[in-house]
């Protein structure tokens, strides 16, 4: 089990890069089946052994082999922390399947299948938006296709054991509908001063991937870490006002949390009360 576990860990890490590549591919209108990648600062192909995920960095000491500039960060971080989540959502099915609360092993592969592709879809979203202040529509559209074919599925089906379960069909529909609304109602009214259509799309993401009530549940943690964030910034005047902070950089963490511990944060709320 311990191979297993390793192996779903550099597959999560594999992942990882590969959401890096596609984002910076997206952005640059570069063909996402390009053969390898290159060092985006000068444009030399890297070698294989340049590539593998986590381990490169380490060994080259955070600097491309080539020109020696340094290497974002931000490639061993998303690669880490997509394994992670793969890792994280592995251990929870399997744990379910050895309670004896999973239906079968082809539920469970469904499962373990469902919420790796939310979690690279909602990295890869968080990262492009975080970089660019934009989400992508190549990224969310297909996403909302897939988790509504996904949550169909598992209502034909059964519930999902470790995620937030699915007692109607009808609570992902009407958790989409107030997910986008939310949003849509916004950039009516501010003529998309306030979000963009990119939030839109993602919060009917968010809708079908956290069914009726626990969308609210993440609205309302996304704009406690909004005002977190936001504030100090403002305090120390490194944004002001009029700035613009993409906004997808806290739903997306928002989703993941209560995806995951959706129902724990409401226990844990309420009994502060």
């Amino acid at each position: 089990m311990t191979l297993i576990y390793l192996l779903t860990f550099f597959f999560g890490l594999c992942f990882g890069s590969f959401i890096n590549a596609l984002v910076y591919r997206l952005n640059e209108n570069l063909p996402i089946g390009q053969a390898r990648s290159i060092c985006p600062k000068c444009k030399k192909q890297l070698k294989w052994f340049d590539n593998i995920p986590l381990v490169s960095f380490i060994f080259l000491r955070g600097k491309c082999r080539f020109c020696h500039e340094k290497i974002s960060w931000q490639y061993p971080i998303v690669e880490l922390t997509t394994a992670l989540f793969f890792l994280l959502s592995f251990f929870l099915t399997m744990e379910q399947w050895n309670n004896g609360t999973m239906e079968s092993w082809f539920y469970g592969f469904m499962v373990i299948l469902y919420s790796w592709f939310i979690i690279s879809a909602l990295i890869t979203i968080f990262l492009f938006d975080l970089k660019y202040s934009l989400i992508p529509d190549k990224i969310s559209l297909p996403a909302i296709a897939l988790a509504l074919i996904f949550q169909i599925f598992f209502w034909l089906d059964g519930e999902m054991p470790f995620l937030l379960g699915l007692k109607n069909l009808s609570f992902v529909i009407i958790s989409a509908i107030i997910g986008g609304s939310w949003f849509a109602i916004q950039y009516f009214f501010s003529q998309g001063r306030w979000v963009g259509g990119g939030d839109i799309r993602l919060g009917i993401l968010m809708g079908l991937i956290l069914p009726w009530p626990h969308i609210f549940t993440a609205l309302f943690l996304s704009y406690i870490m909004g005002a977190l964030v936001s504030a100090p910034l403002l305090i120390f005047k490194k944004k002001t006002m009029k700035s613009e902070i993409p906004f997808g950089v806290f739903l997306v963490p928002a989703t993941l949390l209560v995806m995951f511990w959706g129902e724990k944060i409401v226990n844990w709320y309420l009994n502060l009360f």
